[in-house]
């Protein structure tokens, strides 16, 4: 059978079959002895395009039982998990832990098909620093004249019914237990009521959080909720960039699938992709895929360094990377210097950088005082510039996003040196 061109490799998707999941074998099993420990809760964090949110749906295969899955642990589970997944990817519209669980019971890709009641919003809720109540609506109420309809009854607290609700299906006995995966939990503005919800609970061994979102600690998801760190810390899985030999593998899987095609991609290809992608398993998912493209489309059977170098150009000219392209025209302007500043900067190999390091190269390749360099530096800190740049300690920087930060490294300038520079 020939291989689904498209998406062989998926850039924009989360991996879910356990068949295409790449490496993680130490944080397979992680999050496996994680489910099953009572009591504990999961954490997944990491910078982006590191692969967490692929790494929650092999969670959720486990979770269901998929074998697939389970047959890749080193420690199968002693008995096969019968959960009842509830995954939801947060976005703008979820600002609060309150607005969340309002979602999860009103969301028919949640608990409402699960729950005998439906649930609605007061038109009193939600607002800023209040709290959120809702009416619950009986789904099988008798009127006088023998027919069905939906009676209001009592206003209720949003917490007793999200706990209601879990208390039914798990009293049903339909499923074992019900996990929560709660992904990009960053992206929620207020997560003070956050530990409300695990406490209330997390007690239960049937009921299961795993929250998964971008941070380099723990401790930047769950913020300041001491009371609920006895309860992750055994279920906290950091993400890590990936290794040489776990980004090889995502190839070794691609291969698999494109076997009847007869395509392949050259080692040097492959080595050159793994070294741009500097631990990111997106960027080789990104560039496989529009060079695996780029090659059906030129009817060659071997994807070549030239045309993944190609790619990239192109991906880069084109704005397929639409969030990191944005992001670096914003960073360089029409400033040479500013671009030459980021790509040095990038360049540097350890996450924290230090400006004894790479302001010399700067000087040299630009011929500026160091103190002109510290200004543009300061321009990379400020919204204006997109602040893609932190500092973390006297004369040393770190990017937000490492994510970018390989991006920047990687992508082919895209400013001349002639060029009239922007504040020069």
């Amino acid at each position: 059978m020939h291989a689904d061109i498209q998406n062989v490799f998926t850039p924009a998707l989360a991996i879910s079959s356990a068949d295409r999941f790449a490496g993680r074998q130490e944080q397979l099993d992680h999050i496996s002895q994680a489910l099953q420990s009572d009591g504990t809760q999961i954490v997944i964090y990491g910078n982006r395009g590191v692969g967490k949110s692929s790494l929650a749906r092999q969670l959720e295969g486990l979770a269901r039982g998929d074998m697939t899955v389970i047959d890749r642990l080193r420690m199968p589970p002693h008995v096969t998990p019968d959960f009842l997944v509830i995954s939801i990817e947060c976005d703008d519209t979820i600002d609060s832990i309150q607005t969340l669980i309002l979602r999860l019971l009103t969301d028919d890709a949640a608990l409402a098909p699960w729950i005998p009641f439906r649930v609605e919003k007061t038109s009193a809720g939600s607002e800023v620093g209040g709290s959120l109540n809702v009416k619950i609506f009986s789904a099988s109420a008798k009127l006088s004249d023998g027919t069905s309809a939906e009676r209001p009854q009592i206003e209720q607290d949003l917490y007793s019914v999200f706990g209601n609700a879990i208390s039914h299906i798990l009293e049903s006995g339909v499923v074992g237990g019900v996990l929560f995966i709660i992904d990009e939990v960053d992206r929620i503005k207020n997560r003070d009521d956050l530990a409300s919800i695990i406490r209330s609970r997390g007690a239960d061994p049937r009921v299961k959080f795993c929250l998964v979102g971008v941070g380099t600690t723990p401790q930047e998801l769950i913020l300041k909720h001491e009371s609920i760190v006895r309860q992750l810390s055994d279920g906290c899985v950091e993400m890590p960039p990936m290794s040489k030999s776990e980004l090889r593998e995502i190839f070794v899987r691609a291969h698999e699938v494109l076997r009847d095609d007869g395509i392949v991609f050259s080692p040097e290809a492959q080595e050159w992709i793994i070294s741009i992608a500097r631990g990111h398993p997106f960027y080789v998912h990104l560039l496989g895929k529009h060079s695996l493209i780029h090659a059906v489309m030129s009817g060659a059977t071997e994807v070549t360094l030239s045309m993944a170098k190609e790619v990239l150009a192109n991906i880069a000219n084109k704005g397929t990377a639409t969030v990191q392209e944005t992001t670096y025209q914003k960073a360089i302007g029409h400033s040479f210097t500013r671009e030459f500043i980021v790509k040095t900067f990038a360049a540097e190999p350890t996450e924290e950088i230090s400006t004894s390091s790479v302001y010399p190269r700067i000087s040299q390749g630009r011929k500026m005082d160091i103190s002109a360099i510290s200004v543009y530096v300061g321009q990379l800190v400020t919204d204006k510039y997109g602040a893609i740049l932190e500092k973390t300690r006297e004369r040393h920087y770190r990017f937000k996003d490492s994510l970018f930060k390989a991006y920047a490294d990687a992508r082919p300038y895209k400013l001349k040196v002639e060029q009239v520079e922007d504040g020069e």
